[in-house]
């Protein structure tokens, strides 16, 4: 049964716990282990949790002569630079976990024994790869970016009969960039609600605001690619997000966490405060005489002082309305119980 919490490196992700944010660094570092150890340190310094790599043998991947075999080629990092590279996110309150490209790129990151693999949306119909990472029974996050309803059926299924229960799902539209006409967003409670497990959202639209409102919708793990300039030439580093963006992204998922903050029970417990200084208790509108009958000619309902508890509110009017004062009562005084025929 798949459950509806995810263990990743030493998080628990659930419905109660901070969002994950993923930094995907992919393949902008362009094979170059200096500049991707560089944009692991700006990432986690901007408040990434993880890191997250592309890993891939192009010449397993491609055909020769396409752009993908273009793109990719010299990218790789050597399984020395990986290890390097792991340890350095993990020395720096983070982690670093990739996506393998093919099934030598995948033997490769098991050798470097990483602690996650991520299936990207163009791998998420490659059945023989995800039923070898599968064998190395560690989380799995899958992106379903341009996947039918049936394919995502057939790989939770497979998952399912495998017995693999660590898994993510993460909502994605895999258009560069993609419109916002296009995210679709409410799609992500539809495959929370209907695979029970934990949902996110990997962006490539502009700017922060799908993430913040994927996140405002029910996203736990959130991943958007990173680069430490756009200016780079190569792989995704021209439609990446710099620090200052991520770190202001970063912020706003913090601060909307603390605006879902999960209770049961209403008012906030400042809000108990506020009461007897914000709600309208009864109060005489002029001197009212003994045996005289409260009615909406002779009260007022004002905000006082006093305890909310004690004086009567506005809201029991209607338990009051008729109840006849049993002494002369000035102008202004907090009517009580007490002071009120039964």
């Amino acid at each position: 049964m798949i459950k509806n919490n995810f263990k990743i490196f030493d998080r628990v992700i659930n419905k109660n716990s901070p969002t994950l944010i993923i930094a995907e660094i992919g393949i902008n570092h362009m094979g170059n282990e200096d500049l991707c150890k560089e944009m692991i340190l700006s990432a986690l310094d901007s408040g990434a949790d993880c890191v997250k790599l592309q890993t891939v043998n192009e010449e397993e991947s491609y055909l020769p002569n396409t752009e993908s075999y273009k793109v990719f080629k010299g990218t790789q990092l050597s399984l020395q630079a990986i290890k390097k590279l792991k340890n350095i996110a993990e020395n720096n309150n983070g982690f670093l976990f990739s996506t393998p490209g093919d099934i030598s790129s995948l033997r490769l990151l098991k050798k470097a024994k990483l602690q996650a693999y991520k299936v990207s949306s163009g791998l998420f119909t490659n059945i023989p790869l995800i039923q070898e990472i599968i064998k190395y029974n560690e989380p799995i996050i899958l992106s379903t970016g341009m996947a039918k309803e049936e394919e995502i059926e057939r790989v939770m299924s497979l998952m399912k009969s495998e017995g693999m229960t660590n898994i993510a799902l993460l909502h994605c539209i895999s258009l560069y960039p993609a419109p916002y006409s296009s995210l679709n967003l409410s799609y992500i409670s539809k495959i929370s609600e209907k695979y029970n497990v934990i949902t996110g959202y990997s962006d490539h639209s502009e700017g922060e605001t799908a993430c913040l409102t994927a996140v405002s919708m029910g996203a736990k793990i959130i991943e958007k690619h990173f680069t430490i300039d756009n200016s780079i030439k190569g792989a995704d580093n021209r439609t990446s997000m710099e620090p200052d963006a991520f770190k202001n992204m970063c912020k706003n998922i913090r601060n909307i966490e603390k605006m879902l903050y999960l209770s049961d029970k209403k008012p906030h417990h400042k809000e108990l405060e506020l009461r007897n200084s914000r709600y309208r208790m009864l109060v005489a509108k002029r001197d009212l005489k003994n045996g005289e009958k409260l009615t909406l000619e002779n009260v007022n309902f004002m905000r006082g002082s006093g305890d909310a508890h004690k004086f009567i509110m506005a809201y029991d009017w209607d338990q009051i309305k008729g109840k006849t004062c049993i002494s002369n009562l000035k102008k202004n005084t907090l009517i009580t119980l007490d002071l009120l025929s039964e």
